[in-house]
């Protein structure tokens, strides 16, 4: 019977490199012949080998959209995910300037968050490493339900929803901890860079990668604003957890990668892995 693997989770900012340092860390695993699965919800929307668990991903999914921009004036996006796929709906809140919009949306997002991870950690993660692959999740689940509370927070203009959305804040930051990969990697730099990295990634942002859905403030000033928010709490759960912090500098993704690998060497897993071939 193969050893079990390890589940490794990237968690960072939007446009930091997360994605790049996790198929890059995937070739150099697969280099010293390890079985290595990248995960992502959004690739398991797709990819997910049984049918129910996929199409349950796929609901949370557009849910988790929907209630995000749940007060937002205009014609609500289809519950269907084939039809909220085909009409791009997500491209289409990352770009409408939205005036109204109401907390309890994103704060119940911020709990479907919570049951995607744990559909995505015993569906996907779990079968995975009893067969001896090693799985490296791209983006911590959450990331995307601390965002959701920050929107919340935001909107907020009632103390005793404000206190709800803070306990919650503290209760899902438990539940995510007890889903704790074996290796945890907050990757993490300067926010302006992150910005710009952005834009030359996608050419636009995402409906959650600045303030839009909650002031309507969309571009630079709204991104810094949030994720400046995220860094900070990312960077306390690295702290408090015990994770690997990966600052990025404005190099090639070689000379990055190099860093993260030479950190995770001395992490007592991960290093066994890449002396192992």
């Amino acid at each position: 019977m193969a050893d079990t693997g390890l589940y490794i989770a990237m968690l960072g900012i939007d446009g930091t490199g997360k994605t790049t340092m996790t198929k890059m860390l995937s070739r150099e695993l697969e280099a010293h012949g390890h079985d290595v699965k990248r995960l992502s919800w959004r690739k398991e929307l797709d990819e997910a080998e049984r049918p129910n668990t996929r199409e349950s991903l796929r609901q949370l999914w557009v849910e988790s959209l929907r209630l995000v921009h749940l007060g937002v004036d205009g014609p609500a996006a289809p519950a269907s995910y084939d039809e909220f796929h085909a009409q791009g709906w997500e491209k289409r809140y990352g770009s409408a300037t939205h005036t109204t919009n109401v907390p309890a949306g994103p704060l119940a997002a911020a709990w479907l968050e919570w049951v995607g991870q744990i559909l995505l950690r015993h569906e996907i993660v779990e079968p995975h490493r009893t067969r001896g692959v090693h799985v490296i999740d791209e983006s911590f689940s959450l990331k995307m339900a601390f965002k959701e509370l920050i929107i919340a927070e935001r909107l907020s203009t009632d103390p005793a929803l404000t206190e709800e959305i803070k306990r919650a804040r503290d209760m899902l930051i438990e539940l995510f901890r007890a889903c704790d990969p074996d290796v945890g990697i907050v990757v993490t730099g300067p926010i302006d860079q992150a910005f710009q990295w952005r834009m030359r990634q996608e050419g636009s942002l995402g409906s959650l990668e600045d303030m839009g859905a909650a002031t309507g403030d969309r571009g630079q000033d709204g991104f810094l604003e949030l994720q400046s928010a995220c860094d900070a709490f990312f960077r306390e759960c690295a702290e408090n957890w015990g994770w690997i912090v990966l600052e990025m500098a404005d190099t090639s993704a070689e000379e990055n990668f190099a860093k993260l690998r030479a950190q995770l060497l001395d992490h007592p897993a991960a290093g066994r892995l890449l002396r192992t071939s």
